[in-house]
């Protein structure tokens, strides 16, 4: 017989869907458009919004909903793979970040190992080093740690396979890396269909990362669909769209200017919402 298919019954969305808004006011507002799920970003830079990032797992509990993931800041993860204090110090700030999500109840976390590509001048064992070290702590705290695909599917890919054995290592599937990386392919969820610990959907048009809400660009969702429903993924389908913006030229820069959208968030998360009901559940 068939193995038994994998149903995906629940939504979620990033706390970031670009509205300049209180974190619980967020929440509120995820919560009334009928997500089950949330993730977030394991950062200080937006504690003026945000609050501490230690009492967001049960900030979201208390609104009904149910913190599935943080992800760790990218900016110059670069490092990782270069002899160093900068490497060195952006490690311990990593094994640092899965402690204290696991200690505030968050049980996966998702880290980018490379900015795009891995670095052409990058050292393999320097980065392996350090990523056995975040591994360590993720088995130490029960955690596990989501590697995010990005444009290099095949420096993944031989990451992936160093830690084929390690059960607290996985993939973050992301769905919008994935169409510009390789449009139309599935390959990496069939690759590692029991080590998929997240996903993180998303629209473009096969060019650039638009970051648009599922049916405003040109994913496949039914080949999606048919991939992830192979996989022992038990997750949400979590969304990492906001309204849209130029994510190459904006939505990368951690000191840009916000601009407020011309719509309101509950109408932004309504239709989010249906995004996510029409992959689900397509007719």
């Amino acid at each position: 017989m068939p193995p038994e298919q994998t149903k995906l019954e629940k939504c979620g969305t990033y706390m970031w869907f670009g509205f300049l808004l209180p974190f619980r006011e967020r929440l509120r507002l995820i919560k009334d458009a009928g997500f089950d799920t949330v993730c977030t970003w394991w950062d200080d830079m937006f504690a003026e919004t945000d609050g501490r990032k230690e009492d967001h797992f049960d900030q979201a509990l208390a609104a009904g909903l149910y913190l599935e993931h943080t992800h760790l800041p990218y900016f110059g993860c670069d490092e990782l793979w270069r002899p160093g204090q900068d490497g060195d110090a952006l490690c311990r700030r990593y094994c640092r970040a899965v402690a204290g999500a696991s200690a505030s109840g968050i049980r996966t976390v998702v880290m980018h190992p490379f900015e795009r590509f891995s670095p052409p001048n990058g050292n393999w064992d320097v980065f392996i080093a350090r990523m056995e070290r975040i591994a360590g702590e993720s088995a130490k705290q029960g955690s596990r740690l989501a590697v995010e695909n990005l444009a290099d599917r095949e420096g993944l890919k031989r990451i992936m396979d160093y830690f084929s054995t390690n059960p607290h290592v996985g993939l973050c599937f992301d769905t919008g890396h994935n169409h510009v990386a390789a449009p139309g392919s599935f390959e990496l969820p069939g690759l590692y269909q029991d080590r998929i610990f997240a996903l993180h959907v998303h629209d473009n048009n096969g060019k650039t990362d638009e970051h648009l809400l599922p049916g405003e660009g040109t994913v496949d969702w039914a080949a999606f669909m048919g991939a992830i429903g192979k996989t022992k993924f038990e997750g949400s389908l979590m969304l990492e769209a906001c309204y849209p913006i130029d994510m190459e030229k904006w939505g990368n820069d951690p000191t840009r200017e916000y601009e407020a959208p011309p719509v309101s968030p509950e109408e932004y998360l309504t239709k989010a919402r249906r995004s996510c009901e029409k992959v689900l559940r397509p007719r």
